[in-house]
């Protein structure tokens, strides 16, 4: 049985390379205001915006490698969408790395951060003719 949770792209989510803690899912529906006359405002739905933020903990000295963080930012300069997929085969679609977050704790005497706390920032990639 394998132990991958999810995969964005080829970097995989697991418990023996580095699990996430948290995964929140939010979607967003953007709807514009329409004011008339003598009326009632109306709405009208644009679109939606789903976005996904995974957060987990790295220890680059232990288990995890040392550039795990960087290899996130090297994705999200790709500028361009990965495959969401998570451990039991649903593929949850494209998606774009928005934002890449760290936080760098229990440094060593060199000044190495022992855990690396990161947060993704996914953003829906929304296909065109959908």
């Amino acid at each position: 049985m394998s132990d991958v949770l999810m995969t964005l792209g080829n970097v995989r989510f697991s418990v023996s390379e580095g699990a996430y803690r948290t995964l929140n899912r939010t979607l967003e529906m953007a709807v514009a205001k329409v004011a008339r006359a003598n009326r009632a405002v109306a709405r009208q739905v644009l679109g939606e915006d789903e976005t996904i933020e995974i957060a987990g903990v790295c220890y680059p000295l232990h288990r995890h490698g040392a550039d795990r963080i960087e290899r996130f930012r090297e994705l999200a300069r790709g500028y361009k969408p990965l495959m969401l997929t998570d451990g039991l085969g649903f593929v949850w679609g494209r998606y774009l790395i928005e934002r890449v977050e760290e936080r760098g704790s229990e440094f060593t005497r060199e000044g190495q951060a022992q855990k690396q706390e990161f947060t993704l920032t996914l953003g829906a990639f929304g296909e065109d003719g959908q």
